[in-house]
This record gives C-alpha cells, structure tokens and sequence, in this order.
C-alpha cells in the first residue's frame, strides 16, 4: 500500500490544478449584460462632462474630444480587469 504521508518534496510548491485559473469558462449572460451597461457609462460620463465644461470654457471640441479619450481608455481598462479570468 501507498503510504498516506501528504508532506510536500522540496520542488513541488507549484498550485495543484483544483487551485488553478477557470479557463476556458464563458461569462455568463447576466456579467455580459452588465458588462454593457457599465461600458456604456464608463464612456459616455466623461463624454458628457467634457461637452458640459467645454459649453462653460467655449473651448469648443477640446474637452469633448479628451473626455471620449479618457473615457474609451477606462473602459478598455474595465473590460479587461473584469474578464481577464476568462482569458
């Protein structure tokens, strides 16, 4: 019989495969679903803000333009902490 000693050898420290990332799992529909929504307003929030402060400074496209940058930029940024787990 094997002996039942589950003391790890030096050299195997590595992560058992239970303890591993879930890859290869989908999102499900309700994460996508939200995924959207919060898309959605991660951009267009500091779209808005930037035509509004552009409205008060008469700086024309300026604001506009790097709210859209900053706004695509965080959304990028969500997406991709969000679902890198399924990657």
């Amino acid at each position: 019989m094997a002996p039942k000693d589950k003391r790890k050898e030096p050299g195997m420290d590595h992560p058992t495969y239970d303890a591993a990332a879930p890859r290869g799992h989908a999102p499900s529909g309700g994460e996508l679903a939200g995924l959207g929504l919060l898309l959605a307003v991660v951009v267009v929030l500091p779209l808005l803000i930037g035509a509004v402060i552009d409205g008060v400074a008469h700086t024309a496209p300026l604001l506009l333009l790097a709210g859209l940058v900053i706004g695509i930029i965080a959304g990028g940024a969500m997406v991709y902490t969000r679902f890198k787990r399924y990657l």
